[in-house]
C-alpha cells in the first residue's frame, strides 16, 4: 500500500469543505458549509484567504473553474427552503463579487459540469461552454449558458427520483450530447422512490433508466470521458464502470470505504475520495486498485487535479485540505503521465492590434483516450500579444472530450513572433505554435 508521507494536508480553520478546484493564477477554491469559499496557494497550503462577505450562500458544493480561462469560478449552493442561490459566479479578483442565477425559491443543485459545444466546423471551429446542474426539488437537469445572457434550458426528469449529480458525453461531431444523471430515493419530503442511472439520447425528451445498480444501491457522484461512464455508489459501496460502446458494466467493491466524488487522473486512471482515504484505479476498472490513507484521518469527499498533475482533496470531518503527490509504479499509475497534442490551430499570422478568435485547440491524451477535468496551462510568449484580458497566461480545464480551446489572442503594437503554449504546467512538454505579428 502507498505510504502516506507524500501527502500534506492543511487547516482551514473551523470550515466544512465540501468541493475544490484550481482558479485563475493556480489559486485552489474551495466551497464550504459555512458561509464561505476558502483561497489556497497551492505552493504553500496554509497560506489562505476567506472570502465570507454577505452574498455567499450559507452552503456551497461543486465548483469548477470558468471554461473560458477568466477571473472567475461557478459553483452549486444546494440552498435552504425559499432561498434563490443555486448557481454562482464569483469573482476571482478584487473584492471577489458575486452573480446569481436563481432559478425556483425552493430550487438546489449539488453539482456543476462543463459541457462544450462546436458550434463552428472542424477546420473553424467555434465553441460555446455551458454549465449542467441537477435539480433535485422540481426533477429537472438545467443547462445554463452564459454566453446567451444565462439562459437556462431545463430537461425535466419524470423518474420518482431524488437527482444528485450530472454528466455528459459528446460525439464526435462535438455538437451531440448524451446527459446521464445519478438520483437517489429519499425517505424524507419530499419522498422519492428511486434509485438509478439515467440517460437522455440526444433527440430525446424523456430521461430512460440504464440498469447498472443493485437492488436498493443508492448511486451518488458520476462522471464521464469518451470511452466510459463511471459512478460511485452505496450498499454495497463500489466504483461501477458502464462502457459506452457495450452498456456493460464493471464493478469493483469499496468494502466498508464510503465512497463520494471521482476525478480523472492525468495518466488515465480514476480517482475515488471516500471515507477511508484515496482509491486509485485503471482506466477499465481491472483489478483492485490501490488505496491511500489520508494521514490525519478522516475522509475525503472532494477531488481535484491541479496544474502541476498533483491530487487535491477535501477531509470534511478534519475540515481540512489535502494534496497528494501521487508517487511513480508500482504504486502510482502504471504509465507516465498524458501528453498534449495538437487539434486545430488558427490563423498564423496576424496583423498589429489585430484579434485571432481561435488560435489553438488542443486534447489531452492519456493510455490512448483524451482526459476531461485536466487544467492545462496556457502560454503566450511575447512582448506585445496577449490574451483578451491582456494576461499572459491561463489555466483552463480540459471539456467533455478532453479538449481545451484557448480564448482569443489580441496581437500587440510590436512587431514579432509570439510563442503559443499549452501543457500541464510543467510536468510535461508544452505543446508551441508561432503567431507572426506584422505591420498594420
Amino acid at each position: 500500500m502507498p505510504e502516506t508521507s507524500s501527502i500534506q494536508e492543511y487547516s482551514i480553520g473551523n470550515f466544512r469543505p465540501h468541493s475544490l478546484a484550481q482558479g485563475n493564477r493556480n489559486y485552489l477554491w474551495v466551497t464550504t458549509s459555512d458561509k464561505a469559499i476558502i483561497r489556497v496557494h497551492p505552493g504553500a497550503g496554509s497560506n489562505q484567504m476567506v472570502v465570507n462577505h454577505s452574498m455567499i450562500p450559507q452552503l456551497s458544493a461543486g465548483i469548477i473553474k470558468d471554461p473560458d480561462g477568466l477571473q472567475r469560478v461557478w459553483f452549486a449552493a444546494p440552498a435552504p427552503p425559499r432561498q434563490q442561490d443555486p448557481i454562482v459566479i464569483m469573482e476571482t479578483s478584487g473584492t471577489n463579487p458575486v452573480t446569481y442565477y436563481p432559478l425556483e425559491d425552493d430550487a438546489k443543485a449539488e453539482s456543476i459540469k462543463l459541457r462544450t459545444t462546436n458550434h463552428g466546423t472542424a477546420e473553424t471551429p467555434n465553441y460555446e461552454y455551458s454549465l449542467l446542474f441537477a435539480e433535485p426539488e422540481h426533477k429537472y437537469v438545467g443547462i445554463l449558458t452564459p454566453a446567451i445572457g444565462g439562459h437556462i434550458d431545463r430537461m425535466p426528469v419524470s423518474q420518482n427520483t431524488w437527482l444528485w449529480d450530472v454528466t455528459v458525453t459528446t460525439a464526435a461531431d462535438e455538437k451531440t450530447h448524451t446527459y446521464w444523471a445519478t438520483g437517489q430515493s429519499r425517505a424524507s419530503n419530499p419522498v422519492r422512490a428511486e434509485n438509478g442511472l439515467y440517460r437522455r439520447r440526444p433527440g430525446d425528451l424523456q430521461w430512460e433508466r440504464i440498469e447498472v445498480l443493485r437492488p436498493n444501491q443508492k448511486p451518488f457522484y458520476v462522471i464521464a470521458d469518451t470511452t466510459a461512464v463511471w459512478l460511485t455508489a452505496t450498499n454495497p459501496n463500489q466504483i461501477i464502470r458502464l462502457d459506452l460502446n457495450s452498456l456493460t458494466t464493471r464493478q469493483q467493491d469499496l468494502n466498508t470505504a464510503v465512497p463520494q466524488q471521482l476525478a480523472f487522473g492525468p495518466d488515465g486512471t480514476v480517482w475515488v475520495a471516500s471515507s477511508e482515504g484515496l482509491h486509485e484505479f485503471d482506466k477499465n476498472l481491472t483489478g483492485g486498485g490501490s488505496l491511500v490513507r489520508l494521514p490525519n484521518g478522516g475522509g475525503a469527499k472532494g477531488l481535484c487535479v491541479a496544474a502541476d498533475g498533483k491530487l487535491w482533496y477535501t477531509n470534511p470531518e478534519r475540515k481540512s485540505i489535502g494534496c497528494y503527490d501521487v508517487p511513480p509504479p508500482p504504486y502510482g499509475a502504471a504509465s507516465l503521465l498524458g501528453r498534449t497534442q495538437f487539434v486545430y490551430q488558427g490563423e498564423s499570422e496576424v496583423r498589429m492590434k489585430d484579434q485571432v478568435a481561435e488560435p489553438l485547440v488542443v486534447d489531452y491524451v492519456a493510455n490512448g483516450r483524451p482526459v476531461p477535468g485536466i487544467p492545462l496551462t496556457c502560454r503566450i510568449d511575447a512582448e506585445g500579444a496577449a490574451f483578451e484580458d491582456g494576461t499572459h497566461e491561463r489555466v483552463i480545464i480540459t471539456d467533455q472530450r478532453g479538449r481545451v480551446a484557448l480564448p482569443p489572442v489580441i496581437a500587440g503594437d510590436i512587431q514579432e513572433e509570439a510563442i503559443i503554449s499549452v501543457g500541464l504546467g510543467d510536468t510535461e512538454p508544452h505543446v508551441a505554435t508561432t503567431l507572426n505579428i506584422t505591420p498594420a
